[in-house]
């Protein structure tokens, strides 16, 4: 199986408004640059958990999607593995979310993607005036523990490490466990 590759980047970098066509999955644009990042198994398992466990316990205001863009500028556009947004904002032929309408991003760290994950998505988000970020990683026993921040004064602050179990109100009450995904 041969590996997606992407288009080479325009002098003037790409924007919004000239995406190449059939994109491979998992490409974002950032700062005017797509990057791909290939996602493992663990991965994806604890997003598709993570998923239906929010799910069921979400409020009717609120809509949890996975990657989903969301338009910083014409130049970035981040997909967040996880998002929570507002209800009313909800399109079933939208690709593209206002972060006035995202309460929550949340990235799961790939070994890909983890120097992004860590120190550029958390700068992108607080910039768009998200107010919580998750970051979430793979602790020994694979099961995700949760990084919950919170955006104060233009950046984001850790406010809590959840191992075992995410109990949070923010932006709703959520109480789920945090355990190794089955395959």
């Amino acid at each position: 199986m041969s590996t997606p590759t992407l288009p080479i980047t325009p002098e003037d970098g790409w924007t919004l408004d000239n995406l190449p066509d059939n994109l491979p999955k998992h490409t974002e644009l950032i700062r005017g640059v797509l990057v791909m990042s290939p996602q493992k198994t663990w991965h994806m398992a604890v997003l598709d958990s993570l998923r239906v466990l929010l799910r069921s316990q979400t409020p009717n205001d609120y809509v949890i999607l996975r990657e989903m863009a969301v338009k910083r500028s014409l130049r970035s556009a981040p997909e967040p593995d996880l998002s929570i947004v507002r209800a009313a904002a909800f399109d079933w032929d939208k690709s593209l979310y206002s972060p006035d309408d995202v309460f929550l991003a949340a990235e799961i760290i790939s070994p890909e993607s983890e120097e992004r994950d860590r120190e550029d998505k958390p700068l992108i988000y607080a910039a768009m005036n998200i107010p919580t970020f998750w970051l979430i990683e793979r602790g020994p026993d694979l099961a995700p523990i949760v990084h919950e921040h919170h955006r104060f004064g233009g950046v984001y602050q850790l406010k809590r490490t959840h191992i075992g179990r995410l109990k949070t109100e923010v932006p709703f009450p959520i109480d789920i466990p945090l355990e190794a995904p089955k395959p």
